[in-house]
C-alpha cells in the first residue's frame, strides 16, 4: 500500500539549509547522514521552497552506473557538439549556472561521492569561481576521494548531519501518513524497529498496513503480530552490510545471535582485527558505561535480516561460542544473564547445564516470556532436573491457558519425595491451575481443605489460597482477614506472594480501603514473577473506585512503560488493557474502546483461561454503551457473557453495571437502574463498599432519585472522594436543586470522571428547563456536549433526555426509544415488567403528544433528536 508521507520533524534541518544559502559568505552546505535518514528529502524540499522565490535550481545526482563515465552525472547539462574536454568544461559550466537577470542560482548534488571525475572538475570551478551555491548530500561513513573531499575544502561549506527522528517524530509521521492517530504502543515498536529511519519506517508501516497487522480499529491505528521485514528493506539492509570480507562477517553474525556484547568478549570470539573494521565501516556501535564498553549493530535491522540469512550451522555455532563467553563474564545472580545464556545454548550445541537451565527457566518465567519457560522447564526435565523443572513448567503451562497439561505434570510429580513445604506448593499450584485455568473454585477450594498442613510455612501456602480465592469470589473481609493471619513476605515462593499482593489489593479497594489497597500494591510491584502486570489492574480499579483517577492514570503509564522495557507479549496486552481502564475510568471512551478492542484482539490462551479476557470485555462493553453505541455493545456484551469465569465473582458488579450502560443505550432506562440498583445491594452486602458506591452512582447518572440515604451512609465507610461527591449529586438529583448538579458536575470533573460530570450537567439541565429557565437550561446543556465532546462522543440517556425537547414523559420516552429497536409491544411490557395493556396506553399518549400518525413516525422523532449527538 502506498502512503502519502510528508516531511515531518525536519524543521530544523531546512531552516540551517536555508540559512546557508542566504549567507553571502557561505558557498552553501554539506548535508551528511545514514541511508534512509532523509537527507535527500530535506534538500530537496527546502530547494523547491526556494524556487518559489525566484531562485534557480539544478540538480546533479551521482549513481553508481555514472561514475565511471566522464560528465555522467552532468549529462543533462551537456552540451552535444565539442570533444575538448576543457570546452566541454566550461560549457556544463554555463549552462548549470545560467540565469536571466539576477536570479541567484543553487545547484544540488546528490550523493557527491558517485560523481565521476570531470562533473567533479565543474563543481570545483563553480565553487572556485563562486557562480552558483551548492547543497551537497553524502552518505554517512561511505567511502570519499580526495578529489570530492577538495569540494568544501576550497570553499566556505556549512555541514549538518541529518539524525534519524526522534520517538515523538517518528510516531507523527506515521500519523499524518496514515491520516489517524498511531496508538503509542505501535509506535513504540515501530521506532525500536527502526531508529527512527524514515524510508526503514516507510517500507515497513506500508507492508504492515498492506498485511492488515497495522489497521484502524476504534479510530486507532494499532499493529497486531510480528513484522515482516519487507524485500525492498532487505534489500537495502544486505546493500550495506552485503559483499564484507569473512572475518566482518562472523561479527555481524555474533552480534545478530548474542547483542549486546562488552567489547573484550566481542574481541575474544571474532577477532580484533575484525571488530576493528566493522566498527570503521560503521557496521557496529560502542557504548561505554558499566565499567566497559558495549557493542552493538549500528541497526536492529541487520540482526533481523542476518539471522534470516545465515547458515542454521553457523548460528548454531556462534550462539555456543557466545554461550560459553558469557559463562566466563557475566554474573550469575543477574537473571537477564541468565535467561540469555541458556537460550542460547538450547539452541547451540553446547552440553546442557541443569542447573543454569532451572535458574533460566525460573527468570523467563519472572519475565513471562512463557513459550521461552516452557523449552527451557522441558530441556531441564530431560537433563534431570525433574521435580523443580516440572513445578516451573506446571506454571508456565497454567499461564499459557494449558490447564490440563499443567495438571498432568503436577500429577506426575512424586510427592512421596518431597519436603512439606515442596508439598504444599504444589497443591497451591494445582489450585491456582484448578481456580483460574480450569475454571473449577470448588475443585480448588476442596483440594486445598484436604491438605494436611499444620506448620508454617506449608500451612501460610494454603492460607494464601484462599485468601485469593476469597478475594476473587467476591468476599473482601474474608480475604483480609486470612491476609492477616500469616507474613506474606514469609511465602516460600514469589508466585503465592505476587498473587496475594494482587487478592488484598483487591479486597482492599472493593471494600473501600484505597490508601491500605494502594500500599499493598506499591510493597507488591517488586515481587519477582512480573508481579505488576497483575497487581496493576487491581490497584487502578482501587484508585477509580476511590475516585483518584489522576493516580489511577499514572499506575498505567508506569504500567506502560515497564512493558515497553520487557518485550513479553503478556506485558503488552496487559499495558494495553489497563491503559484502557484507565482511560475508560477517566471518561475517555474513544481511547478506551480503541485501547480495550486491541487488547482484546491480542488476547492468548492465557487471557481467555485465567479470566483476564472477561474482564477486557467488561469494561468494553461499558465503553462501547457509554458513547450510545447499542448494537456494538450488546455484541461485546454476549462476548462478556460467553467469556465469564466462574472464579471471577468480585466483578459482578462491574458486569452488572456494563449490562445496565447496554439497556441504558438501548432506552430501557427502568431496566438499567433496577439492575445496577439491585448489584449495589448485593456488593453491599459481600462488603464491597466502593463498588456499591459506583453502582448507586451509576443509578444516578441514569436517574434514580433514591440513592441519596444509602450513598450518605457509605461516604463514612469509603475513601476517596467519590462516596461524597456522589451522595452530594443524588441529594441535588431528588430535589431538583440544578445549582448543586452544576457544582457536582464541576466537581466530578475535578476528579477526572468526564462521563459522570457530563451526566451531572445533562441533569442540571433537564431540572432547570422543567422550571422554564430556558436561558441556563441551555447553558447547562453546552456544557454537557462539551464534556460529551471531550470525552471522545459520549452518548449517555442522560444526556439524550437533556437533548430531546418532545413532551414526552420519562416512561413514555423509556417506551419510544424501545420501539426504535423495532420491538412488539409484548416484548417490551415484558422488558420492563409492566402489562401490554400500559405500554398500548404509553404509545397511544406519545403519538396524541407529538402528532405522530404510527408506531414507526413515533420511533423515528426519537431516533433522529439522539442522532443530533453524534
Amino acid at each position: 500500500m502506498r502512503l502519502t508521507w510528508p516531511l515531518t520533524g525536519r524543521t530544523e534541518e531546512s531552516r540551517r539549509i536555508e540559512a546557508a544559502l542566504v549567507d553571502p559568505e557561505s558557498a552553501g552546505i554539506v548535508v551528511s547522514g545514514a541511508a534512509g535518514v532523509g537527507k535527500s528529502r530535506i534538500a530537496r524540499e527546502t530547494l523547491t521552497s526556494f524556487t518559489a522565490r525566484g531562485w534557480l535550481v539544478r540538480w546533479v545526482v551521482g549513481t553508481s552506473a555514472a561514475r565511471h563515465l566522464p560528465f555522467g552525472a552532468v549529462t543533462p547539462w551537456t552540451a552535444t557538439s565539442g570533444v575538448d574536454s576543457l570546452e566541454l568544461v566550461h560549457g556544463v559550466i554555463d549552462t548549470l549556472t545560467s540565469s536571466q537577470g539576477d536570479a541567484p542560482v543553487v545547484v544540488g548534488v546528490d550523493d557527491v561521492p558517485l560523481l565521476d571525475d570531470l562533473s567533479t572538475v565543474v563543481l570545483h570551478q563553480i565553487i572556485q569561481r563562486r557562480l552558483a551555491k551548492l547543497v551537497m548530500t553524502l552518505r554517512t561513513g561511505e567511502a570519499v576521494a580526495e578529489a570530492t573531499r577538495e569540494l568544501w575544502k576550497i570553499g566556505e561549506f556549512d555541514r549538518l548531519d541529518v539524525a534519524p527522528l526522534t520517538p515523538d517524530d517518528s510516531e507523527r509521521l506515521v500519523s499524518r501518513a496514515l491520516g489517524g492517530t498511531l496508538e503509542s504502543t505501535a509506535a513504540q515498536r515501530l521506532w525500536t524497529l527502526t531508529e527512527g529511519n524514515p524510508l526503514y519506517l516507510r517500507l515497513i508501516v506500508e507492508q504492515e498496513v498492506a498485511d492488515g497487522r497495522l489497521a484502524r480499529r476504534e479510530g486507532l491505528w494499532t499493529w497486531v503480530g510480528d513484522p515482516v521485514v519487507p524485500p525492498g528493506l532487505v534489500e537495502l539492509v544486505e546493500s550495506r552490510i552485503g559483499g564484507l570480507p569473512p572475518a566482518v562477517s562472523e561479527v555481524i553474525d555474533i552480534l545478530a545471535v548474542g547483542e549486546p556484547l562488552r567489547l573484550a568478549s566481542l574481541t575474544r570470539i571474532a577477532g580484533g582485527s575484525a571488530v576493528e573494521d566493522a566498527d570503521r565501516r560503521g557496521l557496529i556501535c560502542c557504548e561505554p558505561g558499566d565499567g566497559c564498553v558495549t557493542v552493538r549493530l549500528a541497526h536492529p535491522l541487520y540482526g533481523e535480516v542476518r539471522r534470516r540469512r545465515a547458515a542454521h550451522t553457523t548460528l548454531r555455532r556462534l550462539r555456543g561460542l557466545v554461550a560459553a563467553e558469557l559463562a566466563v563474564t557475566e554474573p550469575r545472580g543477574d537473571v537477564h544473564a541468565v535467561v540469555r545464556r541458556a537460550a542460547l545454548s538450547l539452541d547451540s550445541d553446547v552440553t546442557p547445564d541443569v542447573e543454569l537451565l532451572l535458574d533460566a527457566a525460573r527468570g523467563a518465567a519472572w519475565m513471562l516470556d512463557l513459550p521461552l519457560a516452557n523449552r527451557l522447564a522441558e530441556a531441564a526435565i530431560a537433563a534431570g532436573g525433574r521435580v523443580e523443572a516440572s513445578l516451573i513448567r506446571a506454571f508456565v503451562l497454567s499461564w499459557l491457558g494449558k490447564g490440563a497439561a499443567a495438571e498432568a505434570v503436577l500429577a506426575d510429580v512424586d510427592i512421596g519425595s518431597l519436603t512439606a513445604v515442596e508439598q504444599a506448593r504444589v497443591t497451591f499450584l494445582r489450585a491456582v491451575n484448578l481456580f483460574f485455568t480450569l475454571a473449577d473454585p470448588s475443585a480448588a477450594l476442596a483440594l486445598v481443605d484436604r491438605a494436611v498442613c499444620t506448620e508454617p510455612p506449608e500451612r501460610h501456602c494454603l492460607d494464601a489460597f484462599r485468601c485469593i480465592a476469597a478475594a476473587a469470589l467476591g468476599a473482601p473481609d474474608t480475604a483480609r482477614r486470612l491476609a492477616r493471619s500469616f507474613d506474606p513476605r514469609a511465602l516460600p515462593d514469589p508466585l503465592e506472594r505476587r498473587l496475594t499482593a494482587w487478592a488484598v489489593t483487591v479486597a482492599c479497594g472493593e471494600a473501600g480501603a484505597a490508601a491500605e489497597a494502594a500500599a499493598v500494591a506499591d510493597a507488591g510491584y517488586p515481587i519477582p514473577v512480573r508481579a505488576f502486570i497483575v497487581i496493576s489492574d487491581a490497584h487502578i480499579n482501587a484508585l477509580l473506585l476511590a475516585g483518584e483517577t489522576a493516580q489511577a492514570c499514572e499506575i498505567a503509564q508506569m504500567m506502560r512503560g515497564r512493558a515497553m522495557a520487557s518485550r513479553g507479549a503478556p506485558f503488552g496486552q496487559i499495558a494495553i488493557a489497563v491503559t484502557g481502564q484507565a482511560e475508560l475510568g477517566a471518561g475517555h471512551l474513544d481511547r478506551a474502546c480503541a485501547h480495550l478492542s486491541t487488547a482484546l484482539q491480542r488476547v492468548t490462551a492465557w487471557n481467555t483461561a485465567t479470566g483476564f479476557r472477561y474482564r477486557y470485555q467488561i469494561l468494553l462493553t461499558t465503553a462501547l454503551a457509554m458513547r450510545g453505541r447499542a448494537h456494538d455493545a450488546c455484541v461485546a456484551q454476549a462476548a462478556m457473557e460467553a467469556d465469564r469465569h466462574p472464579g471471577w465473582r468480585y466483578l459482578d458488579y462491574s458486569r452488572a453495571i456494563a449490562g445496565g450502560w447496554v439497556a441504558g443505550a438501548q432506552g430501557a432506562i427502568s431496566e438499567a437502574i433496577a439492575m445496577v440498583r439491585e448489584a449495589a445491594e448485593e456488593a453491599g452486602g459481600r462488603g464491597q463498599y466502593a463498588a456499591e458506591v459506583m453502582c448507586l452512582q451509576t443509578a444516578a447518572q441514569f436517574g434514580d432519585r433514591c440513592t441519596a440515604d444509602r450513598l450518605h451512609e457509605l461516604e463514612a465507610r469509603v475513601e476517596g472522594p467519590r462516596a461524597g461527591i456522589a451522595a452530594r449529586f443524588a441529594d441535588a438529583l431528588f430535589s431538583s436543586d440544578s445549582d448543586e448538579l452544576e457544582a457536582t458536575s464541576r466537581r466530578f470533573e475535578e476528579i477526572g470522571d468526564l462521563v459522570a460530570a457530563t451526566d451531572a450537567a445533562a441533569h442540571a439541565a433537564i431540572c432547570l428547563r422543567a422550571k422554564g429557565l430556558r436561558g441556563s437550561a441551555l447553558r447547562c446543556s453546552r456544557r454537557a456536549d462539551a464534556l460529551a465532546a471531550a470525552c471522545g462522543g459520549a452518548r449517555t440517556p442522560a444526556l439524550m433526555r437533556c437533548a430531546d425537547t418532545l413532551p414526552l414523559t420519562a416512561r413514555e420516552r423509556e417506551i419510544v426509544m424501545l420501539l426504535g429497536g423495532s420491538a412488539s409491544n409484548r416484548d417490551i411490557a415484558s422488558r420492563l415488567s409492566v402489562s401490554v395493556r400500559t405500554v398500548e396506553s404509553h404509545i397511544y399518549n406519545a403519538m396524541a403528544k407529538t402528532g405522530s400518525l404510527s408506531r414507526e413516525e413515533l420511533a423515528k422523532l426519537l431516533s433522529d433528536t439522539d442522532g443530533q449527538l453524534n
